[in-house]
């Protein structure tokens, strides 16, 4: 049950604008809002109240769990609950981004990044 529902939602994003190089290893939860052109890498799991905007890529192997990302962001092999990140934020790779924690917009944080509370 819980993979036809996988698939079920994972083929609505396809059919409204995402891209997922490989559904089979993207998982994204019913509650999570998603805009267009959005590149979703393997690995990926989004998670409750998790938004993210038109023209990000996200991934590979990124968890995020209701999650705030902007417009035009890169997320790659992040972890993050309950964070915020600006538009057109580069974020990663193994960044650490715990509850409460903001990235600004158009910021690099670099390799092995951990946000400050």
């Amino acid at each position: 049950a819980e993979r036809e529902l996988r698939n079920r939602t994972n083929r609505h994003w396809l059919l409204n604008g995402v891209t997922m190089l490989d559904p089979r290893q993207t998982f994204v939860d019913v509650t999570v809002r998603l805009g267009r052109d959005i590149t979703i890498y393997p690995g990926t799991i989004l998670q409750g109240d998790t938004v993210v905007g038109n023209g990000t890529d996200l991934g590979p192997d990124t968890q995020l769990d209701s999650c705030r990302v902007g417009a035009g962001c890169s997320v790659r092999h992040t972890v993050g609950t309950d964070a915020e990140i600006g538009d057109a934020a580069d974020v990663g790779p193994y960044a650490v981004l715990p509850a409460g924690s903001v990235v600004p917009e158009a910021a690099t944080t670099g390799p092995f990044y951990t946000a400050p509370t």
